[in-house]
């Protein structure tokens, strides 16, 4: 393994990657494209060193949702389909042409002017047209469309490659208002294969429709949280067994001292020791997405057993009890490993726990993973 440059760091298994991709392709099949959502950063994970993984296993395409995080895969030499899944003004559609971006487009406004900068540049900007059929963010609305689609027509340097809708609750058991959503969906595509207006590509499964809803697969699906082994719900909709989580977060124990009755421990003296105790300082904090308030991690893993924090969580260190570790196991040192999430011997903190605990979810968790963390590509 290579050695990380901070003595915390997150471990992204290539394998795992590999696995998950395998198993969503077998879910939809050999006709269906896979779109690998790496947004986010690869929703914490590292968007350079997910993609061009996810891509070697089998995945067709990627979503991201800002343009500048499609040209810094681009400058990272990732040169496969990318799209633009949010809002891009039409004055940044100039890096899209040059870098051969997919953008979302939702406003008749903004798709001429992109037409208008695309024409300026003697060339073709790519399209996709999201449709709104419930979520209410982003999106033409149904009755709006065949007018957009026929605009678009009209329109010389300006290709719409796709159509695509996004689901408010495919992640909960009652799918009814996805299922209203798709059924939306369906009709508008009737519409335009009748007007003729239908794009190639139509998406709108994302990773829990993709795993319990395979009449939305139509010819493409877009997987994010599922692509890194994580639950899209833990509750309603798990991942199957077969797929495997992709990051731990490890760090090492920087220092070792005894509290005595009365010292307090971090800012705002909040934990003071009211029995000798045994504290380890770990080099972890708030700024590496590790949170402070108002519900911290409450405890990290050494030597297979839980370390409980004591005190703030600071920007950059945090303070755990290893009282009942030593008397348990023997002395923590430093540069004892600590587990973050993963798992160490029996125990494990996974990312769903984290969640729990941090009122919050696992999306959240991975996602704001700050970038100084390390990321280092493990088997």
């Amino acid at each position: 393994m290579q050695e990380p440059i901070r003595p915390t760091w997150l471990e992204i298994s290539r394998s795992a990657i590999v696995n998950n991709v395998h198993e969503l392709k077998r879910i939809i099949g050999p006709q269906r494209k896979l779109m690998a959502v790496v947004k986010a950063n690869a929703y914490g994970h590292g968007a350079l060193d997910v993609a061009p993984i996810a891509l070697d296993a089998g995945a067709d395409a990627l979503a991201v949702a800002a343009l500048s995080e499609a040209l810094e895969l681009r400058r990272g030499g990732v040169d496969a389909f990318i799209l633009v899944l949010g809002y891009t003004p039409a004055r940044l559609a100039r890096n899209a042409v040059v870098h051969n971006v997919r953008l979302t487009v939702c406003t008749p406004d903004n798709l001429i002017a992109m037409n208008r900068i695309a024409r300026d540049m003697d060339s073709v900007l790519t399209v996709h047209v999201k449709v709104n059929t419930g979520m209410n963010r982003l999106g033409v609305n149904p009755e709006e469309v065949v007018p957009f689609l026929r605009k678009a027509r009209e329109l010389d340097n300006v290709r719409v490659e796709g159509l695509y809708t996004h689901f408010a609750t495919a992640d909960e058991t009652d799918k009814r208002h996805a299922l209203d959503q798709f059924e939306r969906f369906l009709q508008l595509l009737a519409e335009l294969d009748a007007a003729g207006l239908r794009p190639p590509l139509v998406h709108a499964a994302n990773s829990p429709a993709t795993l319990t809803l395979p009449q939305t697969h139509l010819n493409m699906v877009r997987s994010g949280i599922a692509l890194y082994g994580l639950d899209p719900d833990e509750a309603q909709t798990p991942v199957p067994p077969s797929f495997r989580p992709v990051l731990s977060w490890k760090a090492e124990v920087a220092q070792v001292r005894t509290l005595a009755p009365g010292d307090a421990v971090s800012y705002g003296r909040e934990f003071i020791a009211q029995a000798p105790m045994r504290a380890a300082v770990i080099p972890v904090g708030y700024a590496d997405g590790f949170p402070r308030k108002p519900l911290n991690w409450g405890s990290v893993l050494i030597h297979g057993q839980a370390a409980p924090i004591l005190g703030r969580v600071c920007m950059d260190q945090t303070v755990v009890d290893v009282t009942e570790i030593e008397r348990a196991t023997g002395p923590v040192r430093q540069g004892d490993e600590v587990v973050i999430i993963g798992r160490q011997g029996k125990a494990e903190i996974s990312a769903e726990e984290a969640a729990r605990r941090t009122g919050t979810i696992n999306y959240d968790v991975t996602s704001r993973i700050l970038a100084r963390v390390p990321r280092i590509l493990v088997d």
